[in-house]
């Protein structure tokens, strides 16, 4: 099982966040010094950056998880 405050702690470690923006600016300047007849490397560079993106928030709804679960109604 997935322990959601061990992802939330990742999420909130500045090392990591430092890590992600450095790989996503890394592949924005790529796509901002490609050549005007580079598109692979643009198309290549902007479906990392989306994955990066999708990464980050599906661990931020596993984070999430466990205070949807504290703020729930116990009926």
């Amino acid at each position: 099982m997935i322990k959601s405050s061990a992802i939330a702690n990742i999420l909130n470690d500045d090392s990591f966040i430092e890590a992600m923006e450095e790989l996503k600016q890394m592949h924005i300047s790529m796509i901002c010094n490609s050549e005007a007849d580079e598109k692979d490397v643009r198309e290549i560079a902007y479906m990392r950056i989306t994955t990066i993106n999708e990464i980050l928030s599906h661990l931020d709804s596993i984070a999430s998880d466990e205070k949807i679960d504290k703020k729930r109604w116990k009926i």
